[in-house]
């Protein structure tokens, strides 16, 4: 039998805030977000991803990309909830929001990754 590998507590060594958004129906009917709840501060291990910078519509886009690695937990269960997790979820680090592009399981034991962007367009 292979010897099972979890997470590291010392490989947890960044401190991230994950909002939940919450959306409510304006009077057309259309579903937008109408605040961001502090949801938890949990630790995470960075995995940078780098970036792009490019023009769109006469302006310079930059884009930059993060993974984080956390632990399993509840709050971030990925179910029927939250099947589109970018719709629920922003993570705030180094005091910018960033958008959630996807969540998925790293492994059996091995927590979460949280794959983030961040779009600086100004």
């Amino acid at each position: 039998m292979a010897k099972q590998e979890f997470l590291k507590a010392g490989e947890l060594d960044t401190p991230i805030e994950v909002y939940y958004k919450t959306r409510t129906q304006n009077s057309f009917g259309e579903m937008t977000v109408s605040a961001k709840t502090l949801l938890k501060t949990i630790w995470a291990k960075i995995i940078p991803k780098g970036g792009k910078e490019g023009v769109e519509d006469s302006v310079i886009v930059a884009t930059n990309k993060i993974n984080f690695l956390v632990r399993w937990d509840n709050d971030l269960e990925l179910n029927s909830t939250t099947i589109s997790p970018e719709e629920y979820f922003e993570i705030k680090y180094l005091n910018k929001y960033w958008n959630v592009s996807d969540m998925s399981y790293n492994g059996r034991g091995k927590g979460i990754v949280i794959k983030c962007y961040f779009q600086d367009d100004k």
